[in-house]
Formats: C-alpha cells, structure tokens, sequence
C-alpha cells in the first residue's frame, strides 16, 4: 500500500449530531473533513437537521477533480486537559483488506495505524473517495452507518503501532442510468482516505475493481481492530 499526505483547502459544512450522512466525492484527492474539538475548518453554519450532505464543487480537469467530506457526529466524550490529543494524519499509515463477497456486495477492511511515537485518539469517520489512474475522476460517495449498537462510534486511544478500522460495503450490480454490460463505472486506483476531523488525507491502493451505484461506498465507524 502506499500512503502520501497531501494538504486539503475547500471550505466545509459543520454539523453536530450526525449519525449517518453521505459525502459525495468527485474523484479528486484534495478535500477538507470537518473538524470538531480542537481541530479547524475554513468556514461553519449551523445544522437544522440530524444528517448532513455536502458535495464536491465541479473538478475544472480530470487531475483537479475536488472532495468534500461530511461533517462528524459530535464526540460524546469531549477532550479534558492532558488527554492525548488526536490521531494527525502524519501519524497514521492506511491499508486495506478484502472481506466476503456475495450476490453483488463486496466488503472491506479500512485500517489505520499509529505509527507516530505519541498516544492519540481516533473518533468517528472521516471521509472516503475513490481516484483514478493519474488522478482521474471517478464517481464516488461515502455513505455513512452506524455501528453495530446504533452509534457513531466511541472514541478509541492508540498507543503506538495500534489500530482502528472501519468496515466498507459497495455493490458490483449496476443500477440506474449505468450500463449492464462492461464495467458500471470507471476502476479506481486508489482510495483517499481523510482520518477524523483532519484536513490532510492519505491514499491507500484499490484493487477491487469498478464500484457501481455511482460509486456509493458505505463505512462504519472507526473501531479498536
């Protein structure tokens, strides 16, 4: 796998209490993830509602492709005063591992590593998104679910050389306007990964083939693996 930061400058929607939100990604690997806590963003605006949706501003060339990554759900264990701060994506190296396949699904293991030398924590979701050889767009969304007991996660601390991950779902059945012959979407290349509430990402290779339903991939919360 290979893993390469690369530094994230789109304005993004802030949001609190979301569960489960969808982040549309437009194949690019730039992006700018919600930060709550101690992180930043560039601008904010208050949520109405209990689910949020953001999606990428239109690419200008197939290698200046843009991401927008929803907003986190509020962390139910806020950050006190000498607790480790969290997991910087400089800190982290990503992989991925194939799970089961079965009448149409494909399943995957997202894992992110501490490989820093300090303790860090890691709450949430981040975002996702595919890319292409070289860049290129490729249709992709990130769907968020809940964990298995209907919360957004827990926060987990990681001493050096831990890991969390989260679990990836998508469909290989082509659906709607896609075609039912040849491949439904273009193949990715890689995965943009961006690590809760962090502005950089870090990309980690795909292998898996095309992505149909408009490259909808669904994620869990980040969990102790």
């Amino acid at each position: 796998m290979t893993n390469s930061t690369k530094r994230l400058a789109l304005p993004v929607l802030l949001a609190a209490g979301v569960l489960t939100s969808a982040c549309s990604f437009s194949g690019g690997t730039e992006d700018a993830a919600a930060a709550t806590g101690s992180g930043t963003s560039a601008s904010s605006a208050p949520a109405s509602t209990p689910a949020a949706t953001t999606t990428a501003a239109a690419p200008t060339s197939s290698s200046a492709a843009a991401v927008t990554a929803a907003p986190e759900s509020g962390d139910p264990q806020p950050t006190a005063a000498g607790d480790p701060d969290r997991c910087h994506t400089s800190e982290l190296a990503g992989s991925l591992s194939e799970g089961d396949a079965a009448a149409g699904n494909r399943y995957a293991t997202l894992t992110l590593t501490n490989t820093g030398g300090e303790v860090c924590t890691v709450y949430g979701y981040g975002g996702i998104g595919l890319v292409g050889p070289g860049g290129s767009v490729v249709p992709s969304t990130q769907e968020r679910v809940p964990a298995q007991d209907g919360s957004g996660g827990r926060r987990t601390t990681l001493q050096p050389g831990d890991s969390v991950s989260a679990q990836l779902h998508w469909t290989v059945v082509a659906t709607g306007p896609e075609p039912t012959t040849g491949q439904c979407e273009p193949t990715p290349s890689e995965l943009t990964v961006i690590p809760p509430n962090e502005t950089d990402s870090l990309s980690v290779a795909w292998t898996f083939g095309p992505v149909c339903s408009m490259g909808e991939i669904e994620q869990t919360p980040y969990a102790p693996a």
